[in-house]
C-alpha cells in the first residue's frame, strides 16, 4: 500500500510529466528526421581527384601536365539524407581543362564538378576550388652527382669524413626546372664535437647557377632522404722511411745523402691500428738501377697501412738521393751460376762472358777483380719451357760490400727435362 501511494503522488506531480513528455517528443521528432527518407540535407566531399584534360595538340607534342595546387577537390552536394549517406568520391567527377594551351608555361585552368553516378537524386552546390594552376612542359629526365655538404664538429686530435649510400641521384619532372639544377648537395648538420661514428639523417637540396636553392615540389628524385655515415677516428703523424732493393750492406744512407718530402704523414685510423704503427713505408727504390750521382726519385709510393687513411691529402712522396760520392768501374764476369731451377730439370749455362758496370767506393773498387763477381741466373720464373732461353741475371761481389752491378743483365741457359 505504502508504493502504491508513492508512484501515485509522483504521477501526480505536473510539472515532472510536462518534462518526460518534452523530451519523449523531441527523441520521436529526431528519430523520424534522420530515418524518413523525404528528408533533405548537405553534405560534404573531400579529396576528390581533379583531372587535367590536356588539349589534343598539346599532347602530340609531347606537353605533359604538372600541378603547381594540390590536385583535389572538395564538394557539397544536397539531396534526400540516405542517398547522401551512400556518396563518396567516386561519383563525381572534378576536371580542370587545359584548353586551347599549347606551348610550354604556367596556367590557371577552371575547376568543375559533375555527378558520374546516376545513383538516388542529388544536387552538386559547391565546389573547391575554383581554378588550379598548372605547368605545361616537357618532360626531362637528368643524372647529378651527389656532393658532400654536411657540417659537423670535431675533439682535438681526430679525423672526420663522411660516406654517402649514394653517388648519384636521377633527377626527372619540368624540363624548365630540371635544367636550372646546377649541383646536388647533402645536407645535414651535427652540433656537437665528435670523437666518434655518428650516422646522421640526410636530405638533398638542388641548387642553380647563382647557388640559389630550388624547389622539389614538381621534381621527382630516385632518393631524396637518407641516413649518412661520419666516420671519426684519431690521429697520428709518423716518419716516411725510404726502403731499399740490393742495396749492399756498407752502404750507409746519411741524413746529409738523402731527403724525403714529405718527412712525415698524418695518418687516421683505429685506435688498436694506430698504436703498431711507429712509420710508414715508400714503395723499395731498387739500387740496381741507381748511378753514382744525385738523383730525384719523383711520385714514389706512400704504403699506407691497412684500415688507415692518409689525412695529409698525399700518396706518394720525393726522394733525392746524392750518390755522386761513390765512383764506377766495368769488369768482364766469366763466371755463371743458375740459381732456382726445379726439380726433374738441368741447365747448361750458354753464355760465356757479361760486360758488368760496377759502382761503389773508390777504395774497393780499385782492389775489386772479376774474380770477384759472380753472375747469378735467376730461374725462379722458369714455365716448364725447355731449350735455350734467356734469363735475368744479378751479381755477386765478393770482399766488396759498398758496391752494386748498375744496369739490367740477362744470360743464356739450355733447360733440358731430367730423364
Amino acid at each position: 500500500m505504502k508504493h502504491k501511494s508513492l508512484v501515485g503522488r509522483w504521477m501526480q506531480n505536473n510539472y515532472l510529466l510536462f518534462i518526460i513528455s518534452v523530451v519523449i517528443s523531441l527523441v520521436i521528432w529526431v528519430y523520424i528526421s534522420f530515418n524518413s527518407p523525404n528528408t533533405d540535407t548537405t553534405f560534404t566531399i573531400g579529396d576528390v581527384p581533379i583531372q587535367i584534360e590536356l588539349s589534343e595538340e598539346a599532347s602530340k607534342q609531347g606537353l605533359q601536365v604538372f600541378p603547381l595546387d594540390e590536385p583535389v577537390a572538395t564538394v557539397t552536394v544536397s539531396g534526400n539524407r540516405t542517398v547522401l549517406g551512400l556518396l563518396n568520391e567516386n561519383d563525381l567527377t572534378v576536371t580542370a581543362a587545359a584548353g586551347s594551351a599549347t606551348t610550354t608555361g604556367t596556367f590557371s585552368l577552371p575547376v568543375s564538378a559533375n555527378k558520374r553516378t546516376t545513383r538516388g537524386n542529388f544536387q552538386i552546390t559547391a565546389s573547391s576550388p575554383q581554378s588550379i594552376n598548372v605547368m605545361l612542359d616537357y618532360r626531362k629526365e637528368s643524372e647529378f652527382e651527389i656532393t658532400d655538404g654536411i657540417t659537423y664538429y670535431l675533439e682535438d686530435g681526430y679525423y672526420g669524413v663522411v660516406s654517402l649510400p649514394y653517388s648519384r641521384v636521377l633527377v626527372s619532372g619540368p624540363q624548365t626546372e630540371v635544367l636550372k639544377i646546377k649541383k646536388v648537395v647533402a645536407k645535414a648538420s651535427i652540433s656537437e664535437k665528435l670523437k666518434e661514428t655518428r650516422v646522421v639523417d640526410t636530405r638533398l637540396v638542388l641548387y642553380d647557377e647563382n647557388n640559389k636553392e630550388i624547389s622539389k615540389k614538381l621534381l621527382n628524385l630516385s632518393v631524396d632522404n637518407f641516413q649518412a655515415t661520419v666516420s671519426v677516428m684519431p690521429e697520428k703523424t709518423v716518419p716516411v722511411e725510404p726502403v731499399f732493393l740490393n742495396k749492399p750492406d756498407g752502404v750507409k744512407i746519411t741524413a746529409d745523402m738523402m731527403t724525403v718530402e714529405p718527412a712525415e704523414l698524418q695518418l687516421a685510423g683505429p685506435a688498436d691500428t694506430l698504436g703498431t704503427i711507429t712509420s710508414v713505408q715508400l714503395d723499395p727504390i731498387d739500387f740496381s738501377k741507381l748511378k753514382n750521382e744525385k738523383i730525384t726519385l719523383e711520385d714514389k709510393g706512400i704504403n699506407i697501412p691497412e684500415n688507415c687513411r692518409s689525412i695529409s691529402n698525399t700518396a706518394t712522396a720525393k726522394v733525392t738521393l746524392d750518390l755522386s760520392g761513390y765512383e764506377q768501374k766495368s769488369f768482364t764476369v766469366d763466371q755463371f751460376v743458375a740459381d732456382g731451377l726445379p726439380k726433374g730439370y738441368d741447365c747448361t749455362i750458354t753464355s760465356k762472358s757479361l760486360r758488368v758496370t760496377i759502382i761503389g767506393s773508390s777504395e774497393q773498387l780499385s782492389a775489386l777483380t772479376s774474380a770477384n763477381i759472380t753472375a747469378v741466373i735467376n730461374t725462379s720464373d722458369f714455365s716448364g719451357k725447355t731449350g735455350s732461353v734467356e734469363m735475368p741475371v744479378t751479381f755477386r761481389i765478393k770482399d766488396a760490400d759498398t758496391c752494386w752491378a748498375y744496369g739490367s743483365y740477362l744470360a743464356n741457359i739450355t733447360i733440358t727435362k731430367k730423364s
